[in-house]
């Protein structure tokens, strides 16, 4: 919750947990904002129909997550796009064309249930056959954390803590979902050089606001840029830059 206006004019009436944000207005008004985030749903689409993907897919749910769980014939990559966590778990039925498929949505996530020996069979497979190399290095052979032999309820919640670890660290960035940066990307500027300069932050003389000198239009008074939050105040200021800037340094 967003309280635009002065403290004044809100007084003891301002709640726990809001925030007053103080602006310039010509007219003196105050303006109460209510912020309701809404986060993208994670889509996790399951391919196979064995104990172990249903009992993933209960899981999933569980987690409020969009859960499709689709067979692997009936299995085609417009079920998933770039946002989407795919796993594969056909158990040696048609695996390399349903992961073939399934590499053609360039999903965020694919992970293929199987041994890494198993894994390594079929990707070589799809790449004698022409796909990409690197589409087929995305592929996570085996899907979630490798526990070694396990339960089918085990293989499942192992699964489904490697995609929640995974989406936790930001590695699974789609269009909705922004990977961290890195301390070199932070670092660096657009180019990976020098970094980036941050705007200067300056306080308009005429509410005391602070704004950001490369965000708004200048006025030069005497051989100094002054600058400021809204239209309002660089009128007034324009009008009498004397009263202002007196009244500045007596701050």
């Amino acid at each position: 919750m967003l309280l635009l206006g002065t403290p004044e004019q809100f007084g003891a009436a301002v709640p726990d947990g809001m925030t007053v944000i103080p602006i310039s207005c010509q007219s003196e008004g105050a303006l109460e904002v209510y912020i309701e985030p809404v986060l993208p749903m994670p889509h996790l689409v399951i391919v196979g129909d064995s104990p172990m993907t249903r009992t993933l897919a209960s899981l999933a749910g569980a987690l409020g997550w969009r859960t499709d769980l689709i067979r692997g014939p009936d299995f085609t990559p417009e079920a998933a796009d770039a946002r989407s966590m795919i796993v594969v778990a056909t158990q040696g039925h048609d695996d390399e064309d349903v992961l073939e498929r399934a590499v053609a949505a360039r999903p965020a996530y694919l992970g293929l249930v199987g041994s890494r020996r198993r894994g390594a069979t079929v990707l070589g497979y799809l790449a004698d056959r022409g796909v990409p190399r690197d589409q087929l290095d995305r592929v996570r052979v085996p899907a979630g954390l490798d526990l070694g032999p396990t339960t089918h309820q085990e293989i499942a919640v192992a699964i489904l803590a490697e995609l929640v670890q995974l989406r936790a660290s930001g590695a699974l960035a789609g269009p909705y979902e922004r990977r961290p940066a890195t301390e070199s990307a932070r670092q660096a500027g657009p180019e990976g050089g020098r970094p980036a300069a941050r705007p200067a932050l300056v306080t308009d003389p005429v509410c005391g606001m602070a704004v950001s000198a490369d965000a708004s239009r200048p006025v030069r008074y005497e051989g100094t840029d002054y600058y400021f939050c809204c239209a309002g105040c660089r009128q007034a200021f324009e009008q009498d830059p004397d009263a202002y800037l007196k009244k500045e340094t007596r701050c």
